[in-house]
């Protein structure tokens, strides 16, 4: 199976995120977004008994001149890492790299290397790597995750602009950007093993989101 082969290299992964970690610092690490007074658009209509709420949002890695690469510059970058070499032409890895690949925004209730580190290069992110390390799992992070406690979306040629839970899931609101990427993190409400979310831009129109947990 796929998962297992890249299983196999998270050794050699978990020494590149201990290196990762000494020389990488917090941005930004105290700044929750209160979100209190933003006003939303639904993505649909809703009853006036729905109940809404803002949530707290962290914005622990962005990088605003971002883009994603080409397809070629993605194949050229994945054929020269030894993850990936040799599973190019799997079937079952191209199905696998297209869901991070074709989607701008990525969802996560667990934590681990491989899965983080999958997500990272299959999506077109390897180019920030070291920032999205350090500045998103230094710290305790990883395991707030891990325990339900905090939840993880990752919007590509987004970016954030309010979060709200409504009566048993979270609305995200974003703006489409022509280049830019962030990584948000917000405490959860729920415990489900599929996070609960619905995205939509500030016109309303409904972003698919990649349940990015494997």
């Amino acid at each position: 199976m796929v998962a297992s082969k890249l299983g196999q290299l998270s050794k050699q992964g978990l020494l590149i995120l201990g290196i990762v970690s000494l020389i990488g610092g917090i941005k930004a690490a105290s700044k929750f977004i209160n979100v209190a007074d933003a006003v939303m658009t639904q993505p649909q209509a809703t009853s006036n008994a729905a109940v809404q709420s803002a949530t707290e949002f962290f914005v622990c890695s962005e990088a605003n001149d971002w883009q994603r690469p080409s397809q070629d510059q993605q194949q050229k970058q994945l054929a020269n890492d030894e993850r990936y070499s040799e599973l190019l032409q799997d079937k079952d890895f191209q199905q696998l790299a297209n869901q991070f690949w074709q989607h701008d925004v990525l969802s996560f209730t667990t934590y681990g290397l491989s899965a983080r580190m999958e997500p990272i290069n299959l999506s077109g992110l390897w180019s920030v790597t070291d920032d999205i390390w350090a500045s998103c799992y230094s710290h305790d992070q990883g395991s707030a995750i891990n325990d339900g406690t905090l939840a993880e979306a990752w919007l590509l040629h987004h970016h954030v602009v309010d979060l709200q839970w409504q009566d048993d899931h979270y609305v995200m609101v974003v703006e489409p950007d022509a280049q830019g990427m962030q990584v948000v993190q917000f405490t959860r409400r729920e415990s489900e093993a599929e996070l609960p979310l619905t995205v939509v831009t500030t016109q309303g129109v409904v972003v698919e989101h990649h349940d990015a947990d494997w």
